[in-house]
């Protein structure tokens, strides 16, 4: 990034359609690697409050005016977002936007474990990825778009299936 400033992201984690606020839920915050063989630098381990919020968080993104010159690369940063709590599945944002100079606040609704997942311990073999920077459609392990309601921008990218393998439909 050519001239850096900081971007403030904090995160909200729902259930139920949005409605129940999870308290004590794991976040995590770490750089976007757009190789997917490579791992993320983790930044922030959060735990989220009653009202379901983390702390805000300083994040390093380009300068507002860097974004209104021409021929510019993109106006943000990108990084990504794990959320994981008992008895739910994980979620996985990658390539959510963070802009200098700008509070956002990133909502995620978590989805129940089945009970035959939560039985057999499954729950974390399951993880449900947004893929904030595509668009193409995906339906994880069975699950369609219209059990997760596509809280979290476009709904797309991979999912890991039972048997551990990532499946790309």
């Amino acid at each position: 990034m050519e001239n850096t400033v900081n971007g403030f992201l904090k995160v909200r984690v729902t259930r139920a359609g949005g409605t129940l606020p999870v308290e004590g839920a794991v976040v995590t915050i770490s750089e976007y690697v757009n190789d997917h063989t490579a791992d993320d630098e983790i930044l922030y381990s959060l735990r989220t409050d009653r009202g379901g919020l983390t702390e805000t968080v300083s994040l390093p993104a380009p300068a507002f005016t860097d974004s209104t010159r021409p021929g510019n690369a993109q106006p943000f940063a990108l990084y990504n977002i794990s959320v994981k709590y008992n008895g739910f599945y994980p979620v996985e944002l990658v390539g959510v936007p963070v802009f200098g100079g700008v509070v956002a606040v990133q909502p995620v609704d978590l989805m129940p474990g089945s009970e035959a997942d939560r039985i057999a311990g499954n729950l974390g073999d399951r993880v449900i990825i947004y893929e904030m920077t595509q668009s193409e459609s995906l339906k994880p392990g069975g699950v369609g778009r219209e059990d997760i309601g596509n809280k979290n921008g476009e709904l797309s990218g991979r999912a890991i299936s039972e048997g551990g393998g990532e499946t790309n439909e």
